[in-house]
């Protein structure tokens, strides 16, 4: 009988610490176990089946790119859920503070389109911009111009006369920037953009149409766009050190300007893996989710762009949202990989440097 009680006396104990959790709780396998909405979790790269050699080698690679003046700032790995390297290699950044993200906004102004669909604040995808604004004139009105739909905004197909990548955006012939940040309504200026061609036919990379899909969120659901990240977006994810540029009337900059800390970019990564659910909510409608990282347009057999600033390695099971000056969200579907990198660049695109260290050195460390 003293034998039986002791047994189960240590049988208690084991139960008791086994609950415990905590930062100090062994790491799982398995990601959505938990979730990291308070906080992620730490592993070791092994107990989430990474190599830690092959994945040091990112480390390497980042200091030798830094001492030739390509800037990264922060790399975070998340692999099953949790966290298995974090770096800030420069002495300005380090986990608490935020970063500029860039074009990496658009993908988040797209989510929240999702969430309007899903609330019923907008009609769907293929609803006329024309509606959509039905409170302003615009000016060039034709055929094209009424056809327009949030699809085609969606996937930078508008059709519109614009020219974003001509120029530098420190350049002020640059259609963007003359857009938003020197005309008097921006939102007006782009509605009044005279057609080029048929929407939905060719892909034209347009800053200014995903400015107006912020506008649109303000008009449609009485919020302002942050505010309405802020209670159907970042609140359900744990995200609340947040800022925002806006333009001169009030309207959130669609096409960049979110700063995050990389680990709550790496929450929005992560919530896409999980198609839109979050902790047994559905965040963003999963169907939305799936039309946002698939390849609605094909630059090469190996490069293509989905929704607003997602694009995607369609061979390599890829997507992610870039920013410029490389900031990056990349999600790997089959392994199960979230990463994050925010840098100082000084080269527009350097999708090369960082396609090289996910590939090479992050994804290959996966087993």
């Amino acid at each position: 009988m003293k034998k039986l009680v002791c047994i189960l006396m240590a049988l208690m104990i084991l139960s008791l610490v086994a609950g415990c959790g905590g930062a100090g709780e062994t790491a799982t396998k398995e990601s959505g176990e938990y979730w990291p909405t308070e906080g992620w979790r730490t592993s070791t790269p092994e107990e989430q089946d990474m190599d830690s050699v092959k994945l040091d080698g990112v480390i390497t690679h980042i200091e030798g790119m830094n001492k030739g003046g390509m800037y990264i700032d922060s790399v975070v790995v998340v692999r099953h859920g949790h966290i298995v390297l974090e770096e800030y290699p420069r002495p300005d950044y380090d986990e608490d503070k935020p970063h500029i993200l860039h074009s990496v906004t658009k993908s988040f102004v797209s989510a929240l389109v999702g969430i309007a669909i899903e609330q019923g604040y907008i009609e769907g995808i293929h609803a006329r911009i024309v509606d959509l604004f039905s409170d302003r004139t615009m000016d060039n009105m034709d055929e094209q111009k009424e056809s327009i739909t949030l699809e085609d905004y969606l996937t930078m197909k508008a059709g519109y006369e614009w020219e974003e990548w001509k120029y530098a955006y420190t350049d002020r012939r640059n259609d963007y920037i003359q857009a938003i940040y020197y005309s008097s309504d921006p939102v007006q200026y782009v509605l009044d953009l005279p057609m080029m061609e048929e929407p939905g036919v060719r892909w034209n990379y347009n800053g200014g149409t995903t400015h107006l899909l912020s506008a649109l969120i303000t008009e449609v659901t009485g919020y302002d766009t942050l505010d309405f990240a802020r209670e159907h977006l970042f609140s359900p994810l744990g995200i609340k050190d947040v800022s925002w540029e806006h333009d001169r009337h009030g309207i959130y900059y669609g096409g960049g300007g979110l700063s995050l800390k990389p680990r709550d970019a790496a929450k929005f990564g992560y919530l896409y893996l999980h198609n839109g659910t979050w902790d047994g909510k559905q965040v963003v409608p999963a169907d939305f989710v799936a039309e946002a990282v698939k390849s609605h347009y094909l630059s090469s057999a190996t490069s293509g762009y989905g929704y607003q600033s997602w694009w995607t390695y369609p061979q390599d099971g890829v997507y992610y949202a870039a920013g410029l000056y490389g900031q990056r969200i990349y999600v790997a579907p089959e392994l199960d990989l979230v990463v994050v990198f925010t840098t100082s660049m000084t080269v527009a695109d350097p999708e090369l440097w960082l396609r090289e260290m996910l590939f090479d050195y992050i994804m290959a460390a996966c087993d």
